[in-house]
């Protein structure tokens, strides 16, 4: 024997038959050189036994088993009894027995070394079981005689007693010797109490690896994966197990653990089980990967991954994956358990894949799932070498889990390279709760081929904090995936280190990457967002956007309640294209500096729909389209019962000075609608095309006050252009100090102001030293018109009316029954055209204060009023003329307190 063997441990060949009258079988074992051959042993039908006291097979040696009637027998079945553990590393050969499977059972132990192989017809079993089932209820007994038997019928199961033996791989072999790397086999299959692989290696065709601990019971020889003993641990340290053609293997276990780049690798295309199959309590794969590829040049989709367990880890260097081979597609990879964690480790499927073919899904079932420092699953379609060549589509990522974590950058990405893609690939999530802290949910494309679409159902909360979110986005001809978001909840919160996004957009790929201008058109995805409850606060966004040339895409937004604060932003917007020079721009001028053009693009932004049952509450933040090239912005629609603005939020659309695209229409219907602190409702534009117009409906009351609030609508292009017009409807309108509604044009026409109110509204202009101001501005030869109509009480204490034009081009139409203009606050009315007013005009002095009460107690209003100035010697009339809705009967008396 070499001697690098004796120092690794490897002992020599020692083959004892077992001769004890109540153990032995009869066996023998002839040795001649480096051979020994095994006869003999006891027949029972198609079973052959032999029985050894030890069984050791050094490096390079072969144990031979033979017999004359070979081809008869089905099961070659070897037990070992003098209670020492057996060495192989040397060749198994029971080739002789054609399709016949092989038992070797020692419960001492069992160890591989380097270099042994294993050569049987049928399927290879190693075991450290005590007993041998067969079919018949008999058993064989290793170790003593008492209650064993021979039988005739078929191995069915395997039983452990307790005190269970490992079988164990030791890397035996140093540098520089003869002596193969690593176990070979075809089918092998070993059970033990333990299976530990240490620097070793193992070839088959296929595998079964079971580890049963130090369990009681019994384990069927072809029991599936969830039946019988599991316990014990299966590990491998920096090892392999490979299998080639068509090969799979199953690994169950109390533990199943992979460290130091260890692998298990299985090439094959995709049959009735899995590839590789993993069944444990625990999987931990710290260092080292699960992989399963396709067979090159077959036109067969390659095998799948299956791993349940109660916890499954793949930490920061381990990985599971999946490789599509052009010809065929990828196989599926499913993780199943209680708790999964990818803590910086990979779960892929990618590669290429034949026309109509997913290049491999994932699918991710169990309680939770958690996706933390970089840990990354994900489906990619590479390009082809030959670009024209077809190829098939990314694949689809299914998550349905109870709670779905993601946080320190943790990644969920579905992309396409490939410039021939037959279709995209998805990314779909059910979960009762869910939270991203600075993680990506992505679909993309830079090819002709769109992005996939995302779909997300949450029943509980969902929340998003942090740099990320959710996105789809396309740096190619093919658009961005739709956005399908579903919640209880839904809260986008700025942590600190910047704020999430939910986005579909388009973009145009770096300096590096760009071709030509031509090749981006893909248009931007829809989002659509379901919740009870929408909570945007600090830097956060939903938003679709172009910066290609394409479309960006629609947003609609359907919730309970809406809430949102700070910078927070609900947008779509068609943006300026930043373009780098071309490759054709280069192949005219080599020495060409690169620089970015600014151009304005074709497309349009999307639109913008909110509906909310409850309130819709903004204490800053913006809701907005807006385009910078010649598309036009898309409508902003808000339905809500309340809308409450504030601290400087906004509503808006707008269109840029690059190119004559065109605002969007801005409409507010809700029960009611108010404005304050500088909150603003807004279209505008800085080029000829008209400014979109604006739409208000409050069924019950509309208000606007405080220092920049406001409705406007505007335009300033140098060269004309028109403001749009303002619409608003309801039957209470109250503007306090600062409150503004506006239309102005530098040089064009101011759009028109139309205030409707039923003949029962009222209509109050409040401000004092910051007056409310309902006005137009318009440039030359042109005008704005303001039309109040029919309310039955305009109230002006402190406000402006003006419709300020040139060439009397702006006009103003009052239509209400009363005009009460207070007389201690200034109260103007500025018009540069006409002035039509139908109402009876009347002044009040000390100021007018409206309580909500009936128009019936409209005298008791104003008597402390008039009280108040007869005691103070400046006294003013108030005639009850029998006019209006609410008139007096001329024989009543006044009530009490009245003025007459």
């Amino acid at each position: 024997m070499p001697a690098f063997a004796q120092d690794a441990g490897a002992p020599p060949t020692t083959i004892t038959p077992d001769t004890l009258p109540q153990l032995s079988t009869g066996t023998t074992a002839t040795t001649e050189g480096a051979v020994t051959t095994i006869g003999g042993g006891v027949h029972a039908g198609d079973n052959l036994f032999h029985s050894f006291a030890r069984f050791n097979l050094g490096p390079g040696d072969i144990a031979r088993w033979t017999a004359t009637d070979a081809l008869t027998i089905r099961n070659v079945i070897n037990r070992v009894t003098g209670g020492e553990r057996s060495f192989i590393a040397g060749t198994i050969d029971a080739s002789a027995f054609a399709g016949a499977d092989f038992y070797f059972i020692n419960p001492a132990g069992i160890v591989f070394g380097d270099g042994a192989s294993v050569d049987v017809g049928g399927t290879a079993h190693f075991s450290t079981a005590q007993q041998l089932g067969f079919a018949d209820g008999t058993m064989l007994v290793s170790g003593t005689a008492s209650g064993s038997s021979f039988s005739m019928a078929d191995p069915v199961r395997f039983g452990f007693l307790g005190n269970n033996a490992p079988i164990d791989f030791l890397a035996t072999a140093v540098l520089g010797d003869e002596v193969a790397r690593g176990v070979g086999a075809g089918r092998i299959a070993l059970s033990a109490s333990d299976i530990v692989m240490e620097g070793s290696s193992l070839f088959a065709s296929q595998a079964s690896l079971r580890a049963v601990g130090q369990g009681r019971g019994t384990l069927g020889i072809a029991a599936s994966p969830d039946q019988g003993l599991r316990g014990g641990r299966i590990a491998l340290d920096d090892s392999r197990i490979l299998l080639q053609d068509d090969g799979r293997i199953d690994l169950v276990a109390g533990t199943i653990e992979l460290d130091t780049f260890s692998e298990i690798g299985v090439t094959a295309s995709a049959g009735a089980l899995p590839s590789i199959n993993l069944r444990a309590d625990l999987v931990d794969i710290a260092s080292g990967e699960l992989r399963v590829s396709g067979i090159e040049g077959l036109a067969e989709r390659s095998g799948d991954i299956r791993v349940r367990a109660g916890q499954i880890v793949v930490r920061q260097a381990g990985a599971i994956r999946t490789e599509s081979r052009l010809a065929g597609g990828g196989g599926t990879i499913f993780l199943e358990g209680d708790r999964i964690e990818i803590d910086g480790g990979t779960v892929t499927a990618t590669g290429l894949s034949a026309p109509g073919r997913s290049v491999g899904d994932i699918q991710v079932r169990g309680g939770l799932l958690r996706l933390t420092n970089t840990g990354l699953l994900s489906t990619t379609l590479f390009q082809a070498r030959d670009e024209a060549m077809p190829t098939g589509t990314t694949g689809n990522i299914l998550i349905d889990v109870d709670r779905l974590d993601m946080a320190s950058q943790g990644l969920i990405l579905a992309s396409s390279s490939s410039s021939t893609a037959s279709g995209p690939g998805s990314i779909t999530i059910r979960a009762n709760s869910m939270a991203i802290q600075i993680g990506l949910i992505s679909t993309s494309t830079d090819s002709a081929t769109a992005a996939g679409p995302i779909d997300i159902t949450v029943s509980g909360l969902l929340e998003l904090s942090g740099i990320g979110g959710i996105q789809s986005i396309s740096q190619g001809l093919g658009d961005a995936g739709a956005i399908a978001i579903r919640a209880g909840s839904l809260r986008m919160i700025n942590n600190g280190f910047g704020g999430p996004s939910i986005s579909s957009e388009t973009e145009l790929p770096r300096a590096q990457e760009f071709t030509r201008l031509a090749d981006y058109t893909g248009n931007a995805g829809r989002i659509l967002i379901q919740t009870d409850s929408l909570e945007m606060d600090g830097i956060t966004s939903i938003t679709t956007s172009s910066s290609s040339l394409g479309n960006a895409g629609d947003i609609v937004i359907s919730a309970g309640r809406i809430a949102l604060s700070g910078e927070a932003e609900i947008s779509s917007a068609a943006r300026k294209l930043l373009v780098p020079p071309s490759n054709e721009d280069f192949e005219a001028d080599p020495d060409l500096i690169p620089s970015l053009s600014e151009l304005p693009g074709p497309g349009r932004a999307g639109r913008v729909l909110i509906a909310a049952t409850g309130t819709l509450t903004m204490n800053g933040g913006t809701i907005s389209t807006a385009t910078e090239g010649f598309g036009a912005a898309g409508e902003v629609t808000v339905v809500a019962d309340r809308i409450v603005m504030g601290q400087g939020s906004q509503i808006s659309s707008s269109a840029g000075n690059l190119a004559p695209g065109q605002a969007g229409t801005v409409a507010l219907i809700a029960r009611q609608i108010a404005l304050s602190d500088g909150a603003e409702v807004t279209t505008s534009s800085a080029n000829a095309i008209t400014a979109g117009g604006i739409a208000l409906a409050a069924e019950e009351e509309l208000l606007i006050t405080g220092a920049g609030s406001r409705i406007a609508s505007t335009n300033t292009a140098a060269g004309g252009g028109a403001a749009g017009n303002i619409v608003i409807g309801a039957p209470r309108i109250a503007l306090g100090p600062g409150g503004t509604i506006t239309t102005s044009s530098l040089t064009g026409a101011a759009g028109q102001i139309d205030l409707l109110l039923p003949e029962t509204g009222l209509l109050r202009l409040a401000g004092g030293a910051m007056p409310a101001a309902i006005a137009t501005s318009s440039g030359p030869g042109t005008g704005g018109r303001i039309t109040i109509s029919r309310p039955y009480a305009l109230i002006a204490d402190g406000a402006r009316i003006e419709a300020l034009g040139q060439q009397r081009g702006a006009n103003v139409q009052l239509a209400t029954d009363f005009f009460i203009r207070s007389a201690d606050n200034s109260n103007l009315l500025l018009v540069d055209g006409d002035l039509v007013v139908d109402s009876q005009v009347g002044n009040v002095s000390s100021g007018i204060d409206t309580p909500d009460i009936s128009f019936g107690d409209a005298a008791g209003v104003l008597a402390g009023q008039c009280r108040a100035a007869r005691s103070s010697g400046s006294v003013s009339r108030l005639a009850i003329d029998q006019v209006g809705p609410l008139a007096l009967d001329a024989m009543d008396g006044a009530p009490s307190g009245a003025c007459r």
